[in-house]
């Protein structure tokens, strides 16, 4: 039983490093980063990431960076329960509604901690 684990144990770890090795570089998303003015002194290979990639400064790059904002993360106005606010009632507290008071809301143990 022992043998068995580590045979499955080593066939997933050698999968999972040439997997790594053979990943396609190609796939990388083509982005503005650091430029690769470094080079290993060992190998002469360049030390970063992404060689030949701009510098990543400018308004190019600020406006790239708002187009990113997901759909939950955007202020959506027109979302029809906006309308219903009647009055905003602070950080942390619920807005004042039109349908306000219309279901009674038990506090927290009123009923909770009665015994029969």
């Amino acid at each position: 039983m022992k043998a068995i684990g580590i045979i499955l144990g080593t066939v997933g770890a050698s999968c999972f490093a040439l997997s790594v090795a053979l990943a396609n570089p190609g796939m990388l998303p083509q982005h503005p980063g650091y430029p690769a003015k470094g080079k290993s002194p060992v190998t002469g290979q360049s030390t970063a990431n992404d060689p030949g990639q701009s510098n990543a400064v400018g308004m190019g790059t600020l406006q790239a960076s708002q187009g990113h904002g997901t759909k939950a993360a955007v202020n959506d106005t027109s979302d029809s329960n906006r309308a219903r606010i009647q009055k905003s009632m602070g950080a942390g507290r619920l807005p004042q509604t039109d349908t306000m008071n219309t279901v009674p809301i038990n506090p927290a143990g009123a009923t909770s901690t009665v015994i029969n």
